[in-house]
């Protein structure tokens, strides 16, 4: 009888330990915070992961951040009720809870609209995200720029960074930040993506490093430039990166140039055998890739121009990816196979002329400014 009893205690007094550890503690704090003076506690707004004071106002551009509370003592508290607003600006606010933990602190997060999606882009845009102690006048806010997407742009075939530098003064003037990127085109398509891969993790390290938080760009590019971008982004090692935003194609020869293959007596280099119709890109490599080279994730236009000397209208369309093709008229076509023949390749005035002119510029900024086509799905 007297080890029941014993038993019978020690099972009474587990339970209340039990009760207590569980109920006691939540309700404690609760009723701790209930009878605290409220106008006496202290709130932050914070970063979370590095100290961001800008972000490129794009959907992929999600970042932390964190709302503590303490009292007068410097001492976390937990449960208390908070309030989460944007008091400038616009995006979108989420969070899963909306009181503080053990140690007074409430995460949630800040997801930006697309930049050219904002009222008023003739500035440079602000957001003021507020956090507040609910029933109280105590709050913190965070200000937070917003940029737009940054821009980099792909030369084509034994091109420089000058091919470039009417349009990058244009689009420069208007707002966008802009960089080309320099590589060896001789080496040709497959090496071009390594360079892309490398200089977009740069760029991000770059921003990061001046509290820019940039996780896409959106990719001009030119001839074989396109072919370097639909490489990159279609290489299943794309999955780790996902940082195309869009990408616009102009004079890109997505089937290949007939004027490679005659060029190709010329010129030994690797590039201009990628070029070439009948090449492994075209007629294995991009086969086998995502969505067959091109990425449905990544937003798309295609540009060329009528009387292109290098890439034929055939070549630059993308319908198979139900993307429209538009067609400039940059002058008439002077170039002949003698002009290949004898070297002259580089000097296509259309090919090269398409970066030159005010009509495509105008529509560059257009398409920059405005949501494109995504790739439809090519079912195998």
């Amino acid at each position: 009888m007297h080890n029941k009893i014993k038993i019978l205690f020690l099972s009474i007094l587990f339970l209340l330990v039990l009760f207590f550890t569980f109920f006691f503690t939540p309700i404690s704090s609760h009723i701790y915070y209930s009878f605290y003076d409220k106008e006496d506690l202290y709130i932050n707004v914070s970063v979370v992961n590095a100290p961001v004071h800008t972000i490129c106002a794009e959907s992929s551009n999600t970042i932390l951040l964190k709302s503590t509370v303490k009292n007068y003592e410097g001492k976390p508290m937990k449960n208390a009720p908070l309030e989460f607003f944007i008091q400038n600006g616009e995006g979108t606010i989420s969070l899963e809870n909306t009181t503080t933990n053990a140690l007074g602190e409430c995460i949630f997060s800040y997801t930006p609209p697309n930049y050219y999606e904002l009222e008023n882009t003739n500035y440079s845009p602000t957001v003021k995200i507020t956090s507040q102690i609910r029933n109280t006048t105590k709050s913190s806010s965070l200000n937070l720029a917003l940029i737009s997407t940054p821009i980099v742009m792909i030369y084509g075939f034994q091109e420089s960074p000058e091919v470039y530098a009417t349009l990058n003064e244009f689009l420069t003037k208007n707002g966008f930040a802009c960089s080309i990127m320099e590589y060896d085109s001789k080496e040709g398509v497959v090496e071009g993506a390594k360079v892309l891969k490398n200089f977009l993790h740069q760029k991000k390290q770059d921003y990061m490093k001046n509290g820019i938080l940039v996780n896409k760009f959106t990719l001009i590019t030119h001839s074989m430039g396109g072919l370097v971008a639909r490489y990159y982004t279609t290489n299943r090692e794309y999955l780790k990166n996902e940082d195309i935003n869009k990408i616009i194609f102009t004079s890109v020869p997505h089937k290949g140039s007939y004027i490679a293959s005659l060029g190709q007596s010329i010129y030994k280099d690797k590039s201009i055998k990628d070029l070439a119709p009948d090449s492994e890109l075209f007629t294995n490599i991009f086969e086998s890739a995502i969505n067959k080279g091109l990425n449905t994730s990544i937003q798309i236009a295609n540009i060329t121009s009528q009387y292109d000397e290098v890439v034929t209208q055939e070549s630059s369309n993308l319908d198979e990816w139900k993307i429209d093709t538009e067609i400039f008229n940059i002058g008439e076509n002077s170039f002949s196979v003698d002009s290949i023949l004898s070297g002259n390749l580089l000097n296509a005035p259309n090919h090269k002329g398409i970066l030159n002119n005010k009509k495509v510029f105008q529509r560059i900024l257009e398409m920059l400014n405005s949501n494109l086509k995504y790739p439809a799905e090519i079912v195998n």
